[in-house]
Order: C-alpha cells, then sequence, then structure tokens
C-alpha cells in the first residue's frame, strides 16, 4: 500500500470515527438540558482560546478514545491561521476536563494522570496533543507510563518531577473528580461537548462547526 493509499484510509477511518461519534451521541445523550452547574471556567481547568469567557465550549474527553482523537485533530486545526475557522478560537473559550472511560480503554486513566502531571509544569496541551497524535501506540501498551515518561522527556519536562506527580494523590483525585462530575451529569459517552451550560447535538461535523461560527 502506498503512501497516498495509507493517507486515504487514515482519513477515512477518522471519519467513520466521527460518523459513529454523532449517530450514537444522538441516541445516548445525558437526559437533563441544564448544565449551568458545569459552565465555569475553573482555576483549575485547562483553558485555551478566547480569554473573554463569553462562549464556553466545555469538552468531556477520553484520551484513549479514538473518536476524541478525531475530535481533538479537528479543533487543533481550528488553531491555524490559515484555517476559515480560525475565528472560532477568537470567540470561544474551550475547557478540557477529563472523563477516561477506563472499563472499556485500561490505559485512559494513566493517560489522563500523564497529562495532568505535564500540566503542573506547564505543558498539559503539549502533552495530549503528543498522546492523541501516538494514541495507537501506547493504546496497547500493558502499561503505559514508560512511553508518557518518553514524551516527557521530549518536553523537556523535569522528568524526576512527572514520575512524582504522574503517582500522586493530588493528580489522581483531580482526574477523578472530573470523572465523578461527569457520571454525575449523566455523561455516558465521549467526548461529550457543553456550549454556554447546553448539550452539543449536532448531527454532523459541519452542524458543530456552524454552531460555533454562529456564536
Amino acid at each position: 500500500m502506498n503512501l497516498k493509499n495509507i493517507l486515504i484510509w487514515i482519513g477515512g477511518l477518522a471519519a467513520t470515527f466521527i460518523l459513529l461519534f454523532f449517530a450514537y451521541k444522538l441516541t445516548n445523550n445525558p437526559q437533563q438540558s441544564d448544565y449551568s452547574s458545569i459552565n465555569l471556567v475553573r482555576k483549575d481547568d485547562h483553558v485555551k482560546w478566547s480569554k473573554e469567557n463569553k462562549n464556553i465550549l466545555l469538552e468531556y474527553s477520553d484520551l484513549q478514545c479514538p473518536a476524541c482523537k478525531s475530535f481533538h485533530d479537528l479543533l487543533k486545526g481550528f488553531e491555524s491561521s490559515a484555517s476559515a475557522d480560525f475565528e472560532i478560537t477568537k470567540k470561544v473559550t474551550l475547557v478540557y476536563r477529563h472523563f477516561p472511560l477506563y472499563s472499556i480503554h485500561k490505559n485512559a486513566m494513566t493517560a489522563a494522570y500523564a497529562a495532568e502531571a505535564a500540566g503542573l509544569q506547564g505543558k498539559f496541551w503539549e502533552m495530549i496533543d503528543l498522546q492523541y497524535s501516538k494514541q495507537t501506540q501506547w493504546s496497547p501498551l500493558a502499561d503505559p507510563t514508560n512511553f508518557f515518561i518518553d514524551l516527557a522527556k521530549g518536553l523537556v519536562l523535569d522528568v524526576e518531577k512527572f514520575k512524582k506527580d504522574i503517582a500522586s494523590v493530588e493528580v489522581k483525585n483531580k482526574v477523578q473528580a472530573s470523572l465523578t462530575e461527569g457520571e454525575s451529569i449523566g455523561l455516558n459517552a465521549t467526548p461529550t461537548f457543553f456550549l454556554n451550560g447546553k448539550l452539543v447535538n449536532a448531527r454532523s461535523i459541519n452542524e458543530f462547526k456552524n454552531l460555533l461560527k454562529s456564536l
């Protein structure tokens, strides 16, 4: 299989995951309609894009989830100044919270711990960029800790601190708190997005982007 065919195959696979995500979300959404209690930017949240907090796009995600990777890539694409969707990043505040589906993704919790450990050194977004881009490499490992330590080295983190933090009560409690909050509002799939306290029920990528553009 040549490179062109491989790229086409990868693109088709990503599109399939996104399509399946929308189909699943339409039939497996939380039942409540008011999520104002979670529509807050907290001091310990991981936040980027607009600093105005006028339009808050809250994402609950699982670092081992293929659909989450597809959406991460989509949102990351908005950040290029050459992108037709770059204006979204000027109007929307993106907030990332963990919802590791550990019953089906055995390495999701460790991945979340690694991301938080990197976050304690100011490299949360850089770490999840790497985790998503290399998802197929660490997902099947019996224990991905050493893999994440190598990623930390590549990000020029204090590796000894990273090792300590990834196993710390502080980091584990933060991930668990995010997971517990998600469960309390009825989450059962990832990624799940909320925009200004309302569950996003877009039926396609274009509908999702148009919703953000319309703000």
